[in-house]
Formats: C-alpha cells, structure tokens, sequence
C-alpha cells in the first residue's frame, strides 16, 4: 500500500477541513496564494468571495487554478490534497445565494463555531457588497497521508 488516500479518504479529508489554500495566476506577477474557507460539494471545492476581489478577476482571464489542503505537526502525520482545477466565478446573486447556503448545509462548522455573531461595521459593509462563487472542478488531484508509511 502506497501514501496516496483513496477517493474516499479524499472525501472524507476534504468535507472535514476548515480552509485551503487556493492559487491563482496573475499577469506579471508571481502566483497568488490565498486562505479559504471552502467545502467540498459533489466532487467539487466551492467558496464565496467578494465579486470585486482581485482573485475574482485572475481567476476570470486564467481559471486554471490549483486548491491545497494540508495537514500534519510532524513528518509521520503529513497529510494533504492537491487539486489542479478549472475555476468558475458564478457572479449571478442568486446564484451565488444558492451555493453559499449549499456550503452553509455541508459545512455548518462556518456559520455555528468560526463566523462571528455580529460582524463589526466594516465587515458589514463588505459582506453588503455582490458576492461571487467559486467552484473549481477537479482535472487532478493529488494527495499523500505518511501516516501510511510503514517500516
């Protein structure tokens, strides 16, 4: 037996993870790396975002993203998920209410323990503001867990 997770333990890892890391291209510059919080729906990552948030417009001219989920305190306990993806801004608002509350329904963990009751004024203002979805579809994805290394 190998590192690499099953496609259930894949499953399983990524409904269970709190955020990751998505990269985006960008023009003249270096890749973008950027925490989210996401959840795993139907084989697919999906997260919201500010519509005019500069990864919305990376992602509109170069969708080809890559989505990393790590984790692990010590070599023997590394574990991860890496998915290289086409990436779709859903920027429609119902829409984007309908994925929101799609990832509200697999991950309650974000709205119950991590989202703030109250938001103060200013992150008031900004989840006022149109929303996008990000939904990237998996081409790859590549993981390890050396927990599975054996002698």
């Amino acid at each position: 037996m190998g590192i690499v997770l099953s496609r259930e333990e894949i499953d399983h890892y990524l409904s269970a993870a709190p955020r990751g890391i998505l990269c985006v291209t960008r023009d003249g510059h270096a890749p973008l790396a950027l925490p989210m919080w996401f959840a795993w729906v139907d084989g697919k990552v999906v997260m919201n975002t500010s519509l005019k948030s500069k990864k919305v417009a990376a992602i509109r001219r170069h969708p080809l993203v890559s989505f990393l989920v790590e984790s692990g305190e010590h070599y023997w306990t590394l574990k991860a998920a890496l998915i290289i993806g086409e990436c779709e801004v859903v920027d429609d608002q119902a829409m984007v209410r309908a994925w929101t509350s799609r990832v509200e329904e697999v991950k309650p963990l974000y709205k119950e323990r991590l989202f703030p009751k109250e938001l103060p004024p200013h992150l008031q203002r900004l989840y006022a503001q149109d929303r996008a979805a990000l939904i990237i579809t998996p081409k790859s994805i590549t993981s390890w867990d050396f927990a599975k290394v054996r002698h």
